[in-house]
């Protein structure tokens, strides 16, 4: 496949459904060299284009430099920022189905974001297995927010026990589609995904996290855990005896989580 080569492809996609900001396509370099149109065919073939947009939704903001930040108004109302892992603050360059390329935006790597159905998603494209494993996205969050990492592995943002956002558990697949392991860790108001890739790892390797913002739909969910006494067995027993209208809608909200994660956040 792609291994003489030894591209690794990590895609890190952080989507949330509203976004602030007001920065139009067109303030972005609209060329297709061939380059960055191999960057962002390699980069749609792992994401899919069906959520991909030609053009951001209207009160999407996308950073027309690697520099900038992807800006998002999440459900509860507060503004969050999220800046992307780069050394050297390139123009971005519109490509493929509308995925736009940061190129050698980081050390041995290129950046990109995509303007989606849902907001936006953050990208990292290593370009070989002498690349770094790590990179860290720094995210702006209001006072009194903080992020979370959950026994799956996700990342929750947080505030007054409020969540905000949610960063779903990572994972990393090679070119035969085998796993890859990969993490995050949370450093203050800064997540690095550690992508473990090496030289013996058949390339590219996607990686493809999702930020979601649940804020609104959660505070529901955190009356619920609170509401049965604090035990886990009762939150159990309460969840599995409502119907499916009332269970599916919740799993919906929280991708990845499970009984126990909710329960967790809201009782300690």
């Amino acid at each position: 496949m792609y291994q003489s080569s030894l591209r690794a492809v990590a895609v890190v996609g952080l989507v949330a459904t509203s976004l602030v900001g007001g920065l139009s396509s067109t303030a972005l370099a609209d060329s297709d060299p061939t380059a960055v149109g191999t960057t962002a065919r390699a980069i749609e073939r792992a994401t899919g284009t069906a959520e991909i947009l030609s053009a951001p939704a209207p009160g999407t903001a996308l950073p027309a430099d690697a520099g900038g930040e992807i800006l998002l108004t999440t459900d509860t109302g507060d503004r969050v920022s999220i800046g992307l892992p780069e050394t050297r603050n390139t123009t971005g360059v519109k490509a493929g189905k509308g995925t736009t390329i940061y190129p050698d935006a980081a050390r041995g790597a290129d950046l990109a974001v995509q303007p989606t159905s849902d907001g936006a998603r953050a990208l990292v494209v290593v370009k070989n297995a002498a690349a770094p494993k790590e990179y860290g996205f720094d995210l702006g969050l209001p006072a009194g927010a903080e992020a979370k990492r959950l026994n799956n592995g996700s990342i929750l943002v947080v505030r007054d026990r409020v969540p905000m956002g949610l960063l779903e558990a990572p994972w990393a697949k090679d070119a035969n589609g085998i796993p890859v392991p990969t993490s995050y860790r949370v450093e203050g108001n800064r997540i690095v995904q550690t992508i473990d890739f090496n030289e013996h790892t058949a390339f590219p390797v996607v990686a493809d996290p999702n930020w979601r913002a649940i804020g609104a739909a959660f505070q529901k969910i955190g009356g619920f855990a609170k509401a049965v006494a604090g035990k886990y067995a009762d939150f159990q027993h309460w969840f599995n005896s409502k119907p499916a209208w009332v269970r599916l809608p919740i799993k919906a909200v929280m991708p990845g989580l499970s009984l126990y994660d909710i329960w967790w956040h809201f009782n300690h």
